[in-house]
């Protein structure tokens, strides 16, 4: 299960102690200990058994990068796993989860998988109420094959006519893009995020050294 970890992935720990924060060696201020530790793994690389996570605290402007082990590692759910049906029926009126209402029934079928980031993601996998009234719907769309101009376009047009505001991040084996940014796009370069920083390129699923081939 661990070794398979990507990034999006939403994973609980053993105990909130088991977060390295990037700055310094003690443990994230930023995790409540009266909470079951949950933590979303970072864009990076996992090396030396370290895993490059992200912590969410009570408040928006609390949030803590820091690094985890596997061995700490106790439960993981990926994007798409989580669905509405996770969520509290108090919570599902609120516009974020309409939303993701919306899409699950236009997007059956979808050949790629796809789920809730952002702290929707966060609130389905660890239960913990997080998305607030003004929260958009930050999609993940896992794109392992290319995808041509027309079938993005198409995509997005979908997904746009959404209820709430959607983010659509599309992650390729090489990179993570703007999905919004890649179908109105034409002839120019968009914005990738890869393991060692963002850079400028074409071709989200061919890269050599940050930059396209």
């Amino acid at each position: 299960m661990v070794s398979t970890l990507h990034v999006h992935d939403l994973i609980l720990l053993r105990t909130e102690s088991a977060v390295i924060s990037t700055q310094s060696d003690s443990a994230c201020p930023c995790l409540n200990p009266n909470q079951r530790p949950w933590v979303v793994v970072r864009r990076g690389r996992i090396s030396g058994g370290l895993i490059p996570v992200g912590v969410r605290g009570a408040q928006r402007h609390e949030r803590c990068a820091g690094f985890t082990r596997l061995s700490d590692v106790a439960e993981a759910l990926r994007p798409d796993q989580l669905r509405l049906r996770l969520a509290e029926d108090s919570r599902r009126l609120l516009p974020a989860f309409r939303t993701l209402s919306y899409l699950e029934s236009r997007l059956v079928g979808l050949d790629m998988s796809w789920g809730p980031g952002g702290s929707l993601g966060y609130e389905l996998a660890s239960g913990i109420p997080a998305v607030h009234a003004d929260s958009d719907l930050d999609l993940i769309l896992f794109a392992p094959k290319q995808l041509d101009i027309t079938e993005a376009q198409n995509l997005w047009r979908m997904i746009s006519s959404a209820p709430g505001k959607v983010d659509a991040l599309a992650e390729t084996p090489c990179c993570g893009f703007s999905l919004e940014e890649f179908a109105t796009t034409s002839h120019r370069k968009i914005l990738l995020r890869t393991s060692e920083g963002r850079v400028l390129g074409s071709n989200p699923w061919s890269l050599s050294n940050g930059e396209d081939n």
